[in-house]
């Protein structure tokens, strides 16, 4: 088992040698980006303070300047690489999430993260932490895979005694017990499936965007045969990924 340091420096490897790809291969990234914006849509935000932690590309901040041009979204993340794949001129912040937010973050109107929360080494605290810094009357927004995602994965190493090598997300009751029902202005779960002409392809495009990092030994070419050979097949041999992701809006 890596200890903190040792696994969030893999982290932030694996994301600064993926900056030229990401934006290319996150597909699921961008397609929740959308969905966000949506829900920003039905928000009376302001423009005081907005902030997008664990920026990446900064696709998501884009897209809400885009949308609603009265809003600067000042992109957070620990991956100088990633920072500057950013659009120019845009406002960002090198910093590591795990030490908390920086004090430029207090009384934000707005804080969004997409697929960053689950990399952080206690994500519930954190996702309290992030609250805390709102202003009355702002909003939170999270969007993350939870712990139901990638049955066919699980599965498959259950039944072959393989070490399941993918992440273990977090439990999204668990996340939301920190808080009190009128703290919760929306939560919805929803289902999103990859498909991948095979098991390689599928791990393949993993890599291609920083997602590889894992706490178990790599896997040996048997396991990795073993795992094409019996993850369940579509009819035409190709494979899915099936993730359970969840957005939770919190205000203040």
């Amino acid at each position: 088992m890596k200890n903190n340091d040792e696994w969030n420096k893999e982290i932030r490897v694996n994301f600064n040698n993926a900056a030229n790809n990401y934006s290319d291969y996150s597909y699921i990234q961008k397609h929740f980006c959308f969905k966000i914006v949506s829900l920003i849509k039905k928000l009376d935000v302001n423009n005081n303070k907005c902030f997008e932690l664990g920026s990446g590309t900064g696709f998501l901040a884009d897209e809400i300047e885009r949308q609603f041009p009265y809003i600067k979204v000042c992109r957070i993340d620990f991956s100088e690489k990633m920072l500057l794949k950013n659009k120019k001129n845009s406002s960002t912040f090198l910093w590591d999430l795990n030490k908390g937010l920086p004090g430029r973050t207090r009384n934000s109107s707005l804080l969004v993260s997409n697929f960053c929360l689950h990399w952080l080494l206690e994500p519930h605290l954190t996702l309290r932490n992030w609250f805390d810094k709102l202003s009355i009357g702002g909003y939170l927004i999270v969007c993350l895979p939870t712990r139901n995602s990638f049955p066919e994965w699980r599965n498959t190493c259950q039944i072959k005694n393989i070490e399941y090598s993918g992440l273990i997300f977090p439990d999204a009751e668990n996340l939301i017990s920190y808080f009190k029902k009128d703290e919760i202005y929306f939560l919805q779960k929803y289902d999103y499936q990859e498909n991948y002409k095979d098991v390689y392809k599928l791990l393949r495009n993993i890599i291609r965007i920083g997602a590889q990092a894992t706490q178990s030994p790599r896997k040996t070419i048997k396991e990795l045969r073993t795992l094409q050979n019996f993850w369940p097949k579509n009819k035409n041999n190709s494979v899915n990924l099936t993730w359970e992701i969840f957005i939770l809006i919190l205000k203040k």
